[in-house]
């Protein structure tokens, strides 16, 4: 069987919301934007792991009960890093992705190295990325495409 790599496309800091959303729009979009990378179907977050995410200090409370684009681009990478790493793991990979780069580069950068890794996942790896970053999107690539080729197998 030879199926393609996945083709998918990360939501851009540009392309998110540029108003404060409230959690059940935060949802809406970011359950949109990820739905082609769960496999089983399931919500990529709930407003109880939000919730969590900021308890855990990964994320920062809401501003008023709204949830700004910095929140909502961090949402995002947590999100997907859960599938591979642990809470701890995920907050020194985010620490290291945003060492000397704005918020905005740093979700761009991961945008634009998990598409590649998706795309092809032996590809070269952007020099930009710090290593333990640039192997936590790989081992995230990895773990998306044996879910989708099990849900393929499976019918």
């Amino acid at each position: 069987m030879d199926t393609p790599f996945l083709e998918f496309h990360c939501l851009r800091w540009a392309e998110l919301p540029q108003i404060a959303l409230y959690m059940d729009q935060v949802l809406l979009v970011i359950n949109g934007a990820l739905a082609p990378l769960m496999a089983d179907g399931s919500p990529a977050v709930t407003a109880t792991m939000i919730n969590n995410y900021v308890k855990m200090k990964l994320a920062d409370p809401a501003e008023k009960k709204k949830y700004t684009r910095s929140h909502m681009a961090r949402f995002v990478m947590i999100c997907l890093f859960k599938k591979v790493l642990s809470m701890q793991e995920i907050a020194a990979v985010l620490a290291r992705l945003l060492e000397g780069r704005s918020e905005e580069a740093a979700y761009d950068l991961f945008c634009a190295q998990l598409e590649q890794r998706l795309a092809d996942p032996t590809g070269p790896i952007d020099g930009q990325c710090p290593p333990a970053a640039a192997a936590a999107i790989h081992a995230l690539a990895c773990k998306i495409q044996v879910e989708r080729l099990l849900a393929e197998e499976n019918g």
